[in-house]
Formats: C-alpha cells, sequence, structure tokens
C-alpha cells in the first residue's frame, strides 16, 4: 500500500472538511449579525477573521480552531447577555451543537474566545497561542482608521456622548467598571481609557508590530480632532 498516497488523500479530505464547516460557519455568523449595526457587525468579524489568518500563518497555532474562534468570538459575548459570562458560554456552545463542531473543539473554542476577550486593566494576556491570536486579531480591530470609525459607531448606538473637555478619561478600569460604566465616559475618552492601552497588550510579533502602526493612525486623528475643536484648524 503506499502509505504517501495515502496520507495525502486524509490530509486532502481533512482540508475539504475544514473549508465546508469554515463555508457554513461563515453563512450562519452572518445570518446572526444581519441587524447588527454597531462595531461587532459581521464585516468587524470578517476582519477578525482574516487578521487571524494572518497572524496563524505568522506565528502558528492550530488553523482550523482559530479561524472558527475568530469568526464565532461575538456571538455569545458577554455584553449581549446582561454581562453574564455563564449565558454567554452556553448561547454558543448551542450555536456551535447546531454547526456540527464536535464536542471537544466545542470546549477548547468557548474557551479560546474567554482568554482573549478585553475586560479592562484586569485583562490577562492568553496562554495558548490560539488565544493570543484571537486576542491580537481582535485588538488590531479595535486600532487605525477601522478602531476610529468603530469607536464612534458604537458610541452614537450605545448613547455615549461624542466629547466634553470637563471629563478626563479614567485611567484604570477593572474589570467590574468596564462591563459596567461603559457608556458613562465620552467616545474621545474612550480611546485612552481602551485603544491606545492595546499596543502594549499584544502577545505575538506580528501582532506588535501591527498594533504600533494602527495606534499612530489614533495619535495622528487625535491630534487633528483637538486642533478642530478648539478652532485652531
Amino acid at each position: 500500500m503506499n502509505f504517501s498516497a495515502f496520507n495525502f488523500k486524509l490530509l486532502t479530505f481533512n482540508s475539504y472538511h475544514m473549508t465546508d464547516l469554515i463555508k457554513k460557519t461563515i453563512e450562519y455568523v452572518k445570518a446572526k449579525l444581519k441587524d447588527e449595526h454597531t462595531g461587532h457587525d459581521w464585516f468587524h468579524t470578517e476582519r477578525v477573521w482574516k487578521l487571524a489568518k494572518k497572524l496563524q500563518e505568522e506565528e502558528g497555532g492550530n488553523k482550523e480552531l482559530i479561524e472558527l474562534s475568530a469568526l464565532l468570538h461575538d456571538l455569545g459575548d458577554y455584553k449581549k447577555y446582561e454581562f453574564n459570562q455563564i449565558k454567554g458560554n452556553f448561547v454558543l456552545l448551542g450555536m456551535m451543537d447546531v454547526l456540527g463542531i464536535e464536542e471537544e473543539d466545542k470546549e477548547k473554542i468557548s474557551q479560546i474566545i474567554e482568554d482573549a476577550q478585553f475586560i479592562g486593566d484586569d485583562t490577562e494576556p492568553p496562554k495558548t497561542i490560539e488565544a493570543k491570536i484571537i486576542q491580537d486579531a481582535d485588538f488590531l480591530d479595535a486600532l487605525g482608521a477601522i478602531g476610529i470609525a468603530r469607536t464612534f459607531a458604537t458610541g452614537g448606538k450605545i448613547g455615549r456622548v461624542l466629547h466634553d473637555p470637563s471629563r478626563k478619561p479614567r485611567k484604570k478600569l477593572n474589570k467590574k467598571d468596564y462591563q459596567t460604566k461603559k457608556i458613562s465616559g465620552t467616545s474621545i475618552n474612550y480611546f485612552y481609557e481602551k485603544t491606545l492601552k492595546l499596543p502594549k497588550m499584544m502577545n505575538t510579533k506580528t501582532g506588535k508590530e501591527l498594533a504600533q502602526k494602527r495606534a499612530e493612525c489614533v495619535k495622528d486623528f487625535l491630534d487633528k480632532f483637538y486642533k478642530e475643536w478648539e478652532g485652531k484648524q
């Protein structure tokens, strides 16, 4: 028996199986997020998925788990379920059942997504390369020109004030503060309370390099914003 040919066929079958599952997951997530009009819509998910694939090519990790985690990372978001992580995980596991994801992989994906979450200044570096990549990809989409647009889209959706010079950025937000006081800030302050902290929280070499470039875009925007706010430009 030609074992080389057998191994090639096995790898090819697994590749096609994974491609089918990814396609199925994409269509499922699109349908679930079709009425989402903030910075956490399908297009955000698509960008995180693409970034995660790029990071995986450079950094390694289980490609299958990374792609699925990227595509599913916002569906069980605790912020959508009254900040209840247990409820969010329960919803996510149910969705993975619908998709036919294997039991062992369901638990891994759920853990990757939970470990990759931003929870204010209490956020800890993930332990696995898969979670590190998902966190980096998600954080990158909060930076740069896209990150600026998403900040204002989300701010408008939840009723956050654009800017109020009398309200200073909160220097430290623990998990509870981040989860319960997001609306109390301003969109401009959000850049200091979260966005500009992200480059130092990146995990991978590739992620760190991309984050620095995107952070410069945010800093340039803020510089121009203040000048225009004061009528200097």
